[in-house]
């Protein structure tokens, strides 16, 4: 199959996958029921999780369906660290801010639909000025983490970073929304800068270090980053892949392989902290919630501990291996 398309159908089946009802996703389930080795990746899904983590292996492992959750609007996760969440969906993702010393650095800012209604007015409630914006880290290439890239481009003069892979990933022609009420395609940002692996993104005094894990696309980034609350150090880990790709079996292995080699690099950088870019499997709402009744010297929910994160990432992979024999099944 010609890379294009082997490309663009996983796509187009994570879409369809994301907007199938539990009803349907049960029924599935109940025509074919699940091999032995797939019930074994759960169950070590399920032990590896324990109380901690099971909504993500849930989510993960078995029923992938967000439950609604009302938008809190822009919260302040860390004392330079910030969240402008929007809608909670697979198809929405979240956008992270970071007021630096020279200016302001975003991770995902989210459709294109939702930059003039969400995004910005979301900047002023933070009191950043959006003519701020010096770079936007892409995590991955789909519209949803994209989408609002080229207006910060065209208005701002922003750099935009995203790996090579998914430079050329977004370029590739879609077809055309079913029904002829169907949105215009968001608008491409022009090709600019070029994410490595390893090789920190710098503005000012803050510092994104990108991870390369295709599989959820081509060219999608885990990204591990320092940040400080009430002073105090911490390191951030994001899953810049979304959750597990619907593809082929040979993609999520690939997704398998990524999770790993990004495990690799979130231990060597004590990673402890824990966010998405999709937050709707990983207790983010709830944290929030907690984050909000905190009381002075008690800690920040979002900090897991580094044994906790690399425990997350462990059952992610195991739930990523009972979607791989499903495929084979």
């Amino acid at each position: 199959m010609p890379k294009k398309i082997y490309w663009i159908l996983p796509v187009l089946t994570i879409c369809a996958l994301c907007a199938l009802p539990l009803r349907a996703q049960q029924q599935r389930a109940a025509a074919k029921p699940d091999s032995p080795e797939v019930l074994a990746h759960i169950e070590k899904a399920k032990k590896i999780a324990g109380t901690y983590w099971a909504s993500a292996e849930h989510f993960l492992c078995e029923a992938p369906r967000a439950n609604p959750t009302t938008d809190p609007g822009p919260v302040k996760l860390f004392d330079n660290f910030w969240a402008i969440p929007g809608q909670y969906s697979v198809g929405n993702a979240v956008t992270y801010v970071f007021p630096t010393s020279a200016g302001i650095m975003i991770i995902d800012p989210g459709h294109a639909k939702d930059v003039e209604t969400v995004l910005l007015p979301g900047l002023k409630t933070l009191g950043l000025d959006p003519a701020n914006i010096k770079v936007v880290i892409l995590a991955h290439g789909h519209e949803d983490h994209y989408g609002g890239a080229a207006y910060l481009q065209q208005h701002y003069g922003a750099h935009l970073y995203m790996a090579a892979a998914d430079w050329d990933f977004i370029n590739i022609p879609r077809p055309p929304a079913a029904g002829g009420n169907a949105a215009p395609p968001a608008p491409l940002p022009k090709r600019d800068m070029n994410a490595f692996e390893g090789v920190p993104i710098t503005l000012g005094d803050e510092s994104v270090t990108p991870v390369f894990i295709p599989g959820h696309t081509p060219g999608s980034l885990g990204l591990i980053f320092p940040v400080k609350d009430g002073g105090k150090m911490h390191v951030v880990g994001m899953v810049g892949g979304g959750f597990i790709a619907q593809g082929p079996a040979s993609q999520v292995q690939e997704f398998i392989d990524s999770i790993q080699h990004f495990e690799e690099w979130t231990k060597k950088m004590k990673v402890d902290v824990e966010i998405q870019n999709h937050p709707v499997f990983d207790g983010f709402a709830d944290k929030l919630t907690a984050l909000r009744a905190r009381k002075p010297g008690e800690p920040n929910p979002f900090v897991v501990g580094q044994e906790n994160y690399t425990r997350f990432l462990d059952l992610m992979i195991e739930c990523a291996k009972a979607t791989r024999d499903r495929q084979k099944d």
